[in-house]
C-alpha cells in the first residue's frame, strides 16, 4: 500500500499539529458520502511554521477556516509573471537599443571644398555623386570660382574658417605655390604614375620626386582657321612660321583708298588685340632654341623680330582690329593661333561659322608645341590632405575623364582634352579636339602664358615683353628694348626661385 495519501481525497479541514486524542473524535454517520469526487484535487499547501509562538489566530480554530494568508487567489501567480514580462521588456530595450549605443563606432563625414575654375556644377556634379556613394562619409562641396585673382583668392581663404581643400592651378605656377601646396603621398601617388601623362606634366608638377599636382586636361595652342576663306584661296593650313606669314600677306585684304585692313589674314604682331599673343611669342622663342629668361640672347630678338614684323611690315594684322577671337568668329581674320578652349568661345559667338583647327606652326628642324592647362592641387592648409588627394585621383581615371568630357560637351563645343596618352585615340576623329592632343608628346612651357590672372610670375613677365613689343611697333629698335627687357625679368625671375 502507498505511503502517500490518497490523491483522490479532498481535504477541507484544518490540519492537526497535535497528538490524537480519541475521546474528542466525533461519532462515525455510518454513511457513505454520496457526492462524486474528483478524480485529482490537489491538496492545498501546507505552511508549516517553526516557530511555536507563531499558532493560528482563536477565530481560525474555532471556525474550522484555514488562515486568511493561505487562501486560494486567481491572481496569486499574475502579479510576478507580469513582473518578468516587464524585466524582460527593459532587458530587450537595453540590449537592442541602449547598449549598442555605448559600443556602435562613430561615422564622420569629411567634407571636401572643392573650388573648381572652368566646369561649372552640372559638369562635376554626376562624378562627385559617383564618389559620394561609394564613400558614405566623404562630402564633396563643389563651386566654379571666377578666374579674376584666383589665385590670390584660395591662398587668402586657406586662413579662414573654411578652407578649400582642392584647388586647380596652371602649369606655370608651382614656382609661386610650393610651399602653399601638400604634395600627394607616395601611398596614393608616385611619380612614375605620371608615365601616363604627357612629358609635359612631369615637367611642370614634380619637385624633390613629390607630385604636386595633377592634370585633368591636357592643352597649348593650335592654328584655328577659317575653312570657307582657304576654300576660296585654294590655300591648305600652314605647318610652318615661313609659310604662315606668306598665306598670311596672300589672304589679307586692305581697302585701297582707306588703307584700312577689311580683312586680316592672321591675328600676330601686336598686344591689346592678340589673344594669347605671350604665349605664341613663348612659342617662337623656344621653337628658335631661345631662352625667355635672357632676352639678350640672339634667339630671343629674332622670335621679337619676327613676331612683330607680321604687323609692322607685312601689314597683316595691326592695333586697329578688334580682339582677335571675335576678328575670327565674324570672319574678319582668317586664322589665330589659341588654346582648345576658345573653339568653345567662336562657336558661341558664331555657330554657323565653318573652321577647322591643325598644329601650332613649328621653325625648321624643331617640333616643339605650346602648352597651357590646369591641373588639381591641394592646400597644405587643408585638414584633409590624403582625402583630398585620393579625389583627385579618382577623378584622373580614364572612365571619370571621359565622363567628364561628355558633361562639357553637353554645354559648350569642346570638353578638356585628355592628359592620358592611352586616351588620345580616342579624340582622333573629332577636327577640333585632335591637333591639342597629337601635339601633346612635343608640349614645353614657360612663365608667358596669358590669361591665367595670376598677379605673379605671367603677369609680371609678360608686362616687361610687352612693353618691348609695343616699343617695336612704335619704332623703336630691337637693340633699344633689350636693357630694360632683360633688367625687369631678371627682377622677377629673382623673386621665384623655383622658376626654371
Amino acid at each position: 500500500m502507498s505511503k502517500f495519501p490518497d490523491p483522490t481525497k479532498d481535504y477541507g479541514a484544518t490540519p492537526m499539529t497535535g497528538p490524537i486524542d480519541a475521546s474528542k473524535l466525533p461519532p462515525s454517520s455510518g454513511q457513505e458520502e454520496t457526492t462524486q469526487t474528483p478524480l485529482y484535487q490537489a491538496p492545498e499547501p501546507m505552511h508549516i511554521e517553526s516557530d511555536s509562538s507563531r499558532e493560528m489566530p482563536p477565530d481560525a480554530k474555532q471556525s474550522g477556516r484555514p488562515p486568511a494568508t493561505l487562501s486560494g487567489s486567481p491572481f496569486r501567480n499574475l502579479i510576478p509573471i507580469l513582473i518578468g514580462i516587464a524585466a524582460l521588456t527593459i532587458l530587450g530595450v537595453l540590449g537592442f537599443v541602449v547598449v549598442p549605443k555605448f559600443f556602435k563606432k562613430t561615422v564622420t563625414t569629411t567634407t571636401l571644398n572643392y573650388w573648381g575654375l572652368w566646369e561649372p556644377t552640372s559638369v562635376m556634379q554626376a562624378v562627385i555623386a559617383d564618389y559620394e556613394a561609394a564613400n558614405p562619409n566623404i562630402k564633396i562641396n563643389y563651386t566654379m570660382q571666377a578666374p579674376k585673382n584666383y589665385r590670390s583668392r584660395f591662398i587668402a581663404a586657406s586662413t579662414g574658417a573654411n578652407p578649400p581643400d582642392i584647388v586647380r592651378i596652371h602649369n606655370t605656377w608651382l614656382p609661386m605655390l610650393k610651399k602653399d601646396l601638400a604634395p600627394a603621398p607616395d601611398t596614393i601617388l608616385k611619380v612614375s604614375d605620371l608615365s601616363a601623362y604627357y612629358p609635359i606634366v612631369q615637367k611642370n608638377f614634380v619637385s624633390s620626386g613629390k607630385i604636386y599636382a595633377l592634370p585633368l586636361e591636357i592643352d597649348g595652342l593650335s592654328l584655328i582657321y577659317n575653312e570657307d576663306i582657304f576654300k576660296e584661296a585654294g590655300a591648305t593650313p600652314p605647318s610652318d612660321w615661313n609659310t604662315l606669314r606668306k598665306l598670311a600677306f596672300d589672304l589679307t585684304k586692305t581697302n585701297p583708298e582707306t588703307k584700312i585692313i577689311e580683312r586680316a589674314g592672321v591675328a600676330l604682331g601686336t598686344t591689346a588685340n592678340v589673344e594669347h599673343w605671350s604665349d605664341i611669342l613663348g612659342l617662337l622663342i623656344m621653337q628658335n632654341s631661345g631662352d625667355p629668361g635672357k632676352p639678350t640672347d640672339t634667339a630671343v630678338q629674332d622670335a621679337l623680330t619676327f613676331y612683330t614684323i607680321i604687323s609692322a611690315q607685312d601689314k597683316s594684322w595691326d592695333a586697329s582690329q578688334p580682339n582677335s577671337v571675335y576678328a575670327f568668329a565674324t570672319g574678319t581674320v582668317a586664322m589665330i593661333i589659341a588654346p582648345s578652349w576658345q573653339v568653345s568661345e567662336i562657336k558661341a559667338i558664331n555657330p554657323n561659322l565653318n573652321f577647322k583647327v591643325a598644329p601650332a606652326p613649328v621653325l625648321p628642324s624643331t617640333n616643339y608645341a605650346w602648352a597651357t592647362y590646369w591641373a588639381e592641387a591641394v592646400p597644405s592648409s587643408s585638414k584633409n590632405q590624403a582625402e583630398a588627394w585620393k579625389f583627385i585621383k579618382y577623378l584622373s581615371t580614364s572612365d571619370v575623364l571621359q565622363k567628364m568630357y561628355a558633361g562639357a560637351s553637353q554645354v559648350r563645343a569642346l570638353g578638356e582634352p585628355y592628359p592620358l596618352t592611352s586616351m588620345s585615340s580616342t579624340l582622333a576623329a573629332d577636327p577640333l579636339a585632335a591637333p591639342f592632343v597629337t601635339q601633346g608628346p612635343n608640349y614645353v612651357s614657360w612663365y608667358l602664358s596669358g590669361r591665367t590672372y595670376d598677379d605673379g610670375i605671367n603677369d609680371e613677365l609678360i608686362k616687361y615683353y610687352e612693353d618691348a613689343v609695343n616699343a617695336v611697333n612704335n619704332g623703336s629698335t630691337i637693340g633699344s628694348v633689350l636693357s630694360t627687357l632683360d633688367a625687369g625679368v631678371k627682377q622677377v625671375l629673382a623673386k621665384y626661385p623655383e622658376a626654371k
